[in-house]
């Protein structure tokens, strides 16, 4: 798979918080890289399993939309 500069700085397992909603994390489950189309990120809501959402990579990077947690003491389950 080939990286672009700005999806390198968003892997698999990175968590990100909602900006405007507290507490609504996001986990990135993988990263989708296509010649014709901008870095999207398919992201798994982590009290919600089962919802998961596709973003592109420059809003799940833009600190106006989301922050990013520091990686969690244990594995989530």
């Amino acid at each position: 798979m080939r990286r672009l500069g700005k999806s390198a700085a968003l892997q698999p397992g990175d968590r990100l918080e909602k900006v405007d909603f507290p507490g609504s994390i996001w986990i990135v489950a993988r990263l989708i890289e296509t010649r014709h189309q901008l870095p999207h990120a398919v992201v798994v809501y982590q009290k919600i399993r089962s919802e998961t959402r596709m973003l592109a990579v420059s809003t799940l990077l833009n600190e106006g939309f989301y922050r990013r947690l520091a990686a969690p003491l244990a594995p989530i389950s």
